[in-house]
Parts: C-alpha cells; sequence; structure tokens
C-alpha cells in the first residue's frame, strides 16, 4: 500500500462560505487584533493594514517561501496604531485568525477514507500550506474540531518547512517524515498548486475535483470523492 499525503483545506475539511482570498474579511480580522492590542485604528490605520495583508496574500503575490505570523504581525502593529509590543502574540493570532475560521466544517468523506486506508496499512500525513503564518497551533485546533486527530501520522505544515507548494521541499519535507520515496507517495490536493508540486516531487498527483470542473493540470489522476482512493485502481 503506498502512502498518501493530503491537503488539508477544502480537501479535508473547510471553512464553509470563505473564498479562497480573504480580502473581504480584511477589516473585520484587523478590527479583532486590534480589540486584543487595546487600540482604535481609524478608517485610514485599517486600509494601511489591510494593505500589508495583501502583500502577504498568495492568491494575489504567490511565493514559495513562507512567513511566520510573527513577522506580519510586526507590521500591522504600527499600521493600527500599536507601538508596543503584544502582550499575548497567541492572543493576537487567535483573534485575527478567528474571523476567518468560523463555520469550520469537515467534508464526510474524509474520516472515513481516512480510516480505511489506514486499515489497509497505508502511511497517511498531511502537507497544509498556511494562511500569514498562521501557527501550528490553530491548525491543529482546526483538525481537531474536524475530528481528524489522530487519522493520520504526520501532519507539516509550509510553517515548520519554510516553503509553500508548489516548491519541491514541501512534499519531500512529507515524504521524509513519512519514511517513503517519491514513488511511494500519492499527494491529493483540490488546486493546481498540489499537482505542480506532487509533479515536481516526482509522486503521483491526484486531483481531488469535488464540483467536477475538469481541469486538466498534468495529474496523474483525478477523483471527485476521497472514497475512491479506497477502491483498487
Amino acid at each position: 500500500m503506498p502512502a498518501f499525503g493530503f491537503d488539508l483545506g477544502d480537501t479535508l475539511l473547510e471553512y464553509a462560505g470563505l473564498p479562497l482570498s480573504w480580502v473581504d474579511h480584511y477589516a473585520d480580522a484587523l478590527h479583532a487584533l486590534a480589540r486584543v492590542l487595546g487600540v482604535t485604528p481609524t478608517a485610514a490605520e485599517i486600509e494601511a493594514g489591510c494593505g500589508v495583508l495583501r502583500c502577504y496574500n498568495t492568491r494575489l503575490r504567490p511565493r514559495e517561501h513562507e512567513v511566520s505570523f510573527a513577522r506580519v504581525l510586526a507590521e500591522l502593529q504600527p499600521c493600527l496604531g500599536a507601538t508596543s509590543a503584544p502582550i499575548d502574540a497567541d492572543a493576537c493570532a487567535a483573534a485575527f485568525f478567528g474571523v476567518f475560521r468560523q463555520r469550520l466544517r469537515c467534508f464526510p468523506d474524509a474520516p472515513v477514507a481516512l480510516d480505511q486506508l489506514r486499515a489497509a496499512g497505508a502511511r497517511l500525513g498531511i502537507f497544509t500550506d498556511v494562511p500569514y503564518g498562521m501557527p501550528r497551533l490553530l491548525v491543529m485546533q482546526d483538525v481537531a474540531e474536524a475530528g481528524l486527530t489522530g487519522r493520520f501520522d504526520v501532519l507539516l505544515t509550509s510553517g515548520e518547512a519554510g516553503y509553500r507548494k508548489p516548491a519541491v521541499a514541501t512534499l519531500q519535507a512529507l515524504a521524509t517524515a513519512l519514511d517513503c520515496t517519491a514513488a511511494e507517495l500519492a499527494y491529493v490536493g483540490n488546486e493546481e498548486k498540489d499537482v505542480a508540486a506532487a509533479r515536481r516531487f516526482g509522486c503521483e498527483a491526484i486531483l481531488l475535483d469535488r464540483a467536477q470542473r475538469r481541469p486538466a493540470w498534468g495529474q496523474a489522476r483525478t477523483i471527485t470523492s476521497l472514497l475512491e482512493l479506497t477502491e483498487p485502481y
């Protein structure tokens, strides 16, 4: 049985109703952050903060290296009129990302497919890119809320790897953690960058196309449900 790697967002779970680009929610997230920082930003300061976030928005400015939330926060603080270091960086992250993490939903096929693959002897891992340097702690909270804790062997984020998909180093790190070669790994994701990362690394690229849009990104295989992974092919 091969090893399987998975993307997380929009593959195993989703933030229902949230678009891929979070631009429309920037102001709400910045106001939430400002309350933790103890400041009341002006409209101009909020717009300055939105400008910082747009610079780190990988939908607008794709990049393969990762940044930390600490770096993003350090640029946001002066924009919002907060001149001192935050008392609680974890609270800042929870407030900021909490705006985007509402309505978390696990896809119904995810736990079933993961359990069946593990029962068949497959090694399972997750590699996910995080937005704006979102801390691992929050990712793990989302995984737990989705009921996926304990259903995989390895979880890596772009924060730990230092790179984002489609950089080869992302899936290379996942394969190392799963103790498998590229030839033994199949990577499942819903975006073009997932396919590109798998192809660059030399593992099998499986596109999860729930909406049946049928894009041709060079994937080895296309599925519309994770349950198809448990079928022989």
